[in-house]
């Protein structure tokens, strides 16, 4: 009979409750693969559970509960613990990362990250791991699929910003509120994420500048469209001789450049070194 890997759950809203059908959809190829069958024993919400009682009777604690406060608390106390931690909040990660990281080589224990960034395209693995001793001078990419969406929308369709906004919603590209994916603060707090990884150096949320789409109309689309450009909002990381530059900002794209036929809520990312270039 197989071991159980205890899953502590932090949050359950939509993207911790997708993830507990999956942990029990899945269970079977996870424990082909690992010798190890996974299970939910502890569910953490703002109206039920106990931490405590959760992190003493977890293998491994994923944390999607949100918000920064609370879950570096709570990241910081499990690492602390000794438990390996997995989370999706890269605001968590931009603002508080290199306490986090520094806490889990203190603890000997995992901390993971891939969803963070860039959805299921696993770019975090290939910086850490697969050019983990490459020197890179640039990190770029569309990294947020809401705006992604809407730029691709509005430029098929002719649509207003505020018209194709509210059809991604309606198909669950964008959230409710989506003022971090439009205002470009979440691909923001991702690039910071990627950047620390490229360049091993520290990076916040507050080094980032950047720009979001809301003012973009229409004409601007079409005029792109007349010349064969492709308008994307770009996350930018750049390692210069006096420092480091991150920034996110709509950009028009030439035809022929890699990223330009990227369409829909779709990410990719790309990175420039002279080992690989």
């Amino acid at each position: 009979m197989s071991e159980t890997l205890r899953i502590g759950l932090l949050g359950r809203g939509t993207v911790g409750s997708a993830f507990d059908e999956l942990v029990t959809e899945r269970a079977e190829q996870v424990e082909a693969a690992t010798g190890r069958r996974p299970e939910i024993t502890g569910v953490l919400t703002t109206s039920q559970g106990d931490f405590g009682e959760i992190l003493a009777d977890a293998d491994v604690i994923v944390e999607l509960m949100g918000g920064t406060d609370t879950a570096r608390e709570h990241v910081l106390a499990s690492l602390g613990a000794g438990v390996p931690v997995v989370t999706a909040n890269k605001q968590l990660l931009a603002q508080h990362g290199q306490e986090l990281f520094e806490a889990a080589e203190e603890a000997g224990v995992q901390l993971r990250f891939e969803a963070a960034v860039a959805a299921v395209v696993p770019v975090i693995r290939v910086v850490q791991e697969s050019f983990g001793a490459v020197e890179f001078n640039k990190v770029f990419g569309i990294v947020n699929g809401t705006t992604n969406f809407i730029l691709s929308e509005m430029a098929a369709t002719g649509a207003s910003y505020a018209e194709v906004l509210k059809r991604a919603q309606e198909l669950g590209y964008a959230e409710a509120d989506p003022t971090e994916d439009v205002n470009g603060a979440d691909a923001a707090a991702k690039m910071a994420i990627l950047a620390r990884l490229a360049f091993h150096t520290p990076v916040t949320l507050d080094q980032v500048d950047f720009e979001g789409i809301e003012d973009i109309q229409p004409d601007d689309l079409a005029y792109a469209k007349e010349l064969g450009l492709s308008l994307k909002l770009l996350g930018v990381a750049e390692k210069f001789e006096n420092g480091i530059a991150v920034s996110v900002y709509p950009c028009f794209l030439y035809p022929g450049h890699p990223l330009a036929p990227i369409e829909g809520p779709f990410n990719a990312v790309m990175v420039e070194a002279p080992e690989i270039t």
